[in-house]
């Protein structure tokens, strides 16, 4: 059984952007929106060591960034990079207005804003996914057509932002860009999370990556630590093996099935009654019990309601565009089932 809200010892990397890179390419990303990441990794940390004056924000940042604070807008067309991560934050936020840069046209930033077709009226995970992986493959895009690799992307990151951070009125702009597009799913910030944290749940070997992404939505959605951690064990008990040093998944579960999501919520409506009995010390989740008996055939309807109304996600009707989003789909699903069945199961 595994209990990651325990503190852990530093995990060793001789090479954390490979480690990094690695973990992207297990969340399902292409080479491509890899190095788009990258420089959103490293504009992120600058922009906002910048908005909240505090420099200890860059220290994990030297990590894979040697000239911390140079300022350049060279090696790729920064213009263009700016210009992507405004009309992401424009399709947020309709307020946003570009930079004024000389002999820049302001056309340059009026038309082709590709982003908008991912709004939704529903502004859930999956909206910010798809808005977040477009950003990341089209700066990736960007920085692939100068031969730029990836460790020069996570450099460049930082500093093409101190470029436009230090431009004339170019500060505040740049910041709310940035701010307004880092609204990241789940499994993008689990990636995100390794640079300052090289011990995080993200590179631990010995979880699946479902877990390791559920861990990141328990911890951004359920506020009571001890019904988080309650959620944690009663998923131990669901999917990994009840063996002594074991960390193996149950055989009967695989990511790859495309029954996972029905088998998962009916192993949960299946077990839970009995686990809790058996576990009762669930935090404030325990006080807030208001039992009501309903037939399992009203269940489904209850959950699309809590996954829609608490978490803003309806059930897709297109393909999900990675593996790291089914989890993270997946990982809402887990813990909108289990906030359900307390909600109106008698037991």
């Amino acid at each position: 059984m595994f209990n990651i809200f325990k503190k852990k010892d530093k995990i060793q990397s001789n090479n954390l952007i490979i480690q990094w890179s690695d973990y992207c390419k297990d969340l399902g990303l292409t080479q491509g929106q890899i190095l788009g990441l990258a420089y959103f990794n490293s504009a992120i940390p600058t922009v906002l060591s910048v908005v909240n004056q505090n420099e200890e924000i860059l220290s994990p940042l030297s990590k894979v960034v040697k000239d911390i604070g140079k300022v350049s807008s060279s090696e790729a067309n920064a213009l263009y990079l700016y210009r992507e991560f405004f009309f992401n934050a424009k399709a947020r936020d309709s307020s946003i207005l570009p930079l004024e840069l000389e002999n820049i046209s302001s056309n340059f930033f009026d038309n082709g804003n590709r982003y908008l077709k991912f709004i939704d009226p529903v502004r859930g995970m999956l909206m910010n996914s798809k808005l977040t992986i477009l950003l990341v493959q089209e700066t990736g895009n960007i920085l692939s057509d100068y031969k730029v690799g990836l460790e020069k992307a996570f450099e460049l990151g930082h500093f093409h932002s101190n470029f436009f951070l230090n431009s004339s009125n170019g500060s505040l702009n740049y910041s709310k860009i940035i701010i307004t597009s880092n609204t990241l799913p789940q499994y993008l910030a689990s990636a995100i999370d390794i640079i300052p944290r090289p011990n995080s749940v993200s590179l631990n070997k010995d979880l699946w990556l479902f877990s390791k992404i559920l861990h990141y939505v328990l911890n951004d959605v359920v506020q009571d630590s001890e019904f988080k951690e309650w959620i944690w064990y009663f998923h131990n008990s669901i999917f990994y093996e009840n063996k002594p040093g074991s960390t193996n998944i149950k055989g009967e579960w695989s990511l790859k099935d495309s029954k996972f999501e029905i088998k998962m919520i009916e192993k949960i409506m299946a077990t839970l009654p009995a686990y809790y009995k058996l576990n009762k010390k669930i935090g404030a989740q325990q006080r807030d019990l208001n039992p009501k008996i309903v037939n399992w055939e009203d269940f489904y309807p209850l959950l699309n309601n809590k996954m829609i109304e608490k978490y803003k996600i309806q059930s897709p009707t297109t393909q999900f565009i990675n593996l790291g989003e089914l989890c993270n789909y997946f990982a809402f699903k887990f813990i909108g089932a289990v906030e359900t069945i307390f909600e109106h199961l008698e037991f």
